[in-house]
């Protein structure tokens, strides 16, 4: 084990290999040792292929464990910060180099943001590990073991993808535990004996958790005995404990990592295109709306957004200040109270994906971005899309990058803009009747605030997304209450207040409504007061009012564009069958 460096150098004879690290790392309180095999960038071979060669010629060192990696590959997840590669690909680790081209170095500044993603992605999922844990001994000690069977399902599936996420950057959103070994075992191979499909027994308790999920969610038939959730315990915490170690192994080794990185970066042989430089454009109707701490709250919260999100646009759609100007009905709201400055804004990333369309809260200023990829932008251009259209021509540009083309934008079509707008508005309105329908049935006749609030909260967000897809034409990408209510703001700031009146009270029913959903689906949280629930009707009953005002005034107003365009069309035909006038 220790003369690892000839079986190498063998390996290397019957492989391409650019490079070779070998690394420890303790599973279940064992030491292993486990080898990255970089394959060269020339091999066109898939390493799935070069694998029999490999464990032929590792033959003699059973004891370590080992991965097939492109080199491409591996230089892709470096840059992109991934903990595992990073951390596994230092130079104490490397023991055989066969290669010219280098791996990228990566900064002090670099390695601390790595570990700033991973603190983020895996404290959270920590976090409700612990609380789902306390669920699952709180359920096995009243002998409910079908609902501590899906406690701990949920504690593992969360620890796994904080692992997967923080530690080898993958995000697989799956509810099968099954999946994520599936994942966690290419990197750490000793987890795959844990549920092999060679112990029928154990593989069974596998399949019997991840039916918990589906059982106990949807109310299904599901039975679960003492000692098979005893089983799975003894198996599953103390894989739980070590991911949790294993997590703080690796951030000590990345702390280590950051303390001897350079500031600056490694200035490399090749000579790489700097991105564009960020300008931010603040018009001056903007800026004299704001203060300077303002400006420049707005100035560094949209930079950061840019460099992210990678931004190729960045518009400004509406301003709540002294007054609520909007893109979506062409007029200005007075505000009747002061509240702190609100911007909307639209970012179109030139990525393939973007991060959710979210809501930003500084202590000077608020700001509620909406996100789209530039390939959706296109799509809903090509349909006609009003958000889109009227954004782009009417909304004021914060940011756009000289390298990318702009939009080519077309004018509306106002009849199809209207039928979309009705249709969308009927039927979304129509489940939010049903849906406050049977939480009404569930108040009156099962006395359930539980599920009548949830019934309420599905009900609200039906509702609105209905509503903000007639008035602005825009899809919302996200369905919680607390952004579905910014977004209404667009549309009129009355719909927002209905929630923001009556003090404590109201705060807490709104909390609760928006609560309501992993209210009833964890049973983690008291049912709501019967006084919650009525000031989250009465709340939500002004909300629908308004709502159907601003959609018939949407509707009047479509129409009333309808007309002026058959009008506009009409002359210019006319002044075309005229003759032209000889002199």
């Amino acid at each position: 084990m220790n003369d690892i460096k000839p079986i190498l150098e063998k390996l290397a004879e019957k492989i391409p290999v650019d490079c070779i690290y070998e690394f420890p790392y303790t599973f279940l309180g064992e030491e292993k040792q486990h080898l990255l095999i970089v394959i060269d960038s020339k091999c066109q071979v898939p390493a799935k292929t070069l694998e029999p060669m490999v464990e032929l010629c590792l033959a003699e060192t059973p004891l370590h464990g080992y991965t097939l990696i492109p080199y491409g590959e591996l230089k892709t997840a470096i840059k992109n910060g991934t903990l595992y590669s990073t951390l596994a690909c230092r130079k104490q680790h490397l023991k055989l180099s066969l290669g010219k081209k280098p791996l990228p170095h990566l900064t002090q500044i670099e390695l601390e943001s790595i570990r700033t993603k991973a603190r983020e992605h895996f404290e959270k999922a920590a976090i409700k590990q612990r609380d789902f844990l306390e669920g699952m001994e709180f359920y096995r000690s009243k002998n409910n073991f079908e609902q501590a069977l899906f406690m701990l399902h949920q504690a593992t599936e969360l620890t796994f993808r904080g692992i997967e996420k923080a530690v080898f950057k993958r995000d697989r959103p799956s509810h099968s535990l099954q999946e994520h070994l599936k994942l966690i075992t290419r990197y750490i191979p000793e987890l795959a004996p844990l549920f092999d499909k060679e112990e029928p027994h154990y593989y069974r308790l596998l399949k019997l958790i991840d039916q918990s999920y589906t059982a106990v969610r949807y109310e299904r038939q599901f039975e679960v005995e003492k000692e098979e959730i005893e089983q799975l315990v003894f198996k599953l915490i103390p894989v739980l404990d070590w991911c949790n170690d294993y997590y703080h192994t690796c951030m000590i080794e990345l702390d280590a990592m950051i303390r001897q990185a350079s500031v600056e970066p490694i200035i490399q042989a090749t000579t790489i295109n700097a991105p564009p430089t960020i300008t931010l454009s603040l018009p001056d109707q903007l800026r004299n709306q704001l203060n300077e701490q303002q400006a420049k709250a707005l100035t560094t919260i949209c930079t950061n957004l840019i460099k992210k999100e990678a931004l190729q646009q960045l518009v400004l759609i509406g301003l709540e200040a002294s007054e609520s100007t909007k893109v979506a009905i062409y007029q200005s709201d007075i505000l009747s109270t002061p509240q702190t400055t609100h911007c909307y804004l639209l970012g179109i990333s030139a990525n393939s994906s973007t991060s959710k369309s979210h809501h930003i809260v500084h202590t000077d200023i608020r700001i509620t971005v909406i996100l789209c990829t530039s390939s959706r932008v296109s799509q809903a251009l090509e349909k006609k899309n009003r958000f889109f259209i009227q954004t782009l021509t009417q909304g004021t540009p914060l940011y756009v990058n000289p390298d990318k083309a702009l939009f080519n934008v077309s004018e509306n079509d106002w009849i199809t803009t209207l039928e979309k707008a009705k249709a969308v508005w009927n039927y979304r309105k129509y489940k939010a009747d049903t849906f406050l329908t049977c939480a009404e049935l569930a108040i009156h006749q099962r006395q359930d605030t539980h599920i009548a609030m949830f019934l309420v909260s599905q009900s609200m967000e039906q509702l609105c997304i209905g509503l903000i897809y007639t008035c602005l034409g825009y899809h919302v990408d996200q369905s919680t209450l607390p952004f579905l209510l910014q977004i209404t703001k667009l549309i009129s700031p009355q719909l927002a207040d209905c929630f923001a009146f009556g003090g404590e009270d109201t705060k807490q029913a709104f909390k609760s409504l928006a609560n309501s959903l992993h209210a009833v689906r964890y049973k983690k949280e008291a049912a709501p007061s019967d006084r919650e629930l009525e000031i989250a009707m009465a709340c939500y009953r002004r909300f629908q009012t308004i709502a159907k005002t601003c959609c018939e005034t949407t509707f009047a107003q479509l129409q009333k564009r309808i007309e002026v365009a058959a009008i506009n069309k009409e002359s210019v035909e006319t002044a075309k069958k005229r003759p032209c006038r000889t002199t």
